[in-house]
């Protein structure tokens, strides 16, 4: 049987993705602005993988532009290739992914 969302966690849940999309969007800009300015700098940004939520589907090896995403049971970030892109974790349908800044 599924579960009807209430109003409250169907604003709950848009509010969550809200957050995500407004983040990416906020690195998005960061990117752009420093390419305007003709920067080349290397993302501090870079994909980590909750293992608990992945289930090994490949969907972020896929859509990796740089090969940085090995599968075994579970996604595993090559760090030293990630560029910081976010395409793994806007397409991972688990929510498994996300991007943290290093430093």
């Amino acid at each position: 049987m599924k579960h009807e969302m209430s109003r409250e966690e169907e604003l709950q849940d848009l509010k969550k993705q809200a957050g995500h999309i407004q983040g990416r969007l906020d690195f998005l800009q960061m990117r752009i602005n420093s390419i305007s300015r003709g920067v080349r700098t290397v993302s501090q940004w870079k994909a980590f993988v909750d293992e608990e939520k992945c289930l090994g589907c490949g969907i972020c090896r896929e859509v990796c532009p740089v090969g940085a995403v090995d599968i075994n049971e579970c996604a595993r970030i090559q760090t030293h290739i990630c560029i910081g892109c976010g395409r793994c974790v806007q397409e991972c349908p688990q929510e498994a992914l996300s991007l943290c800044l290093l430093g």
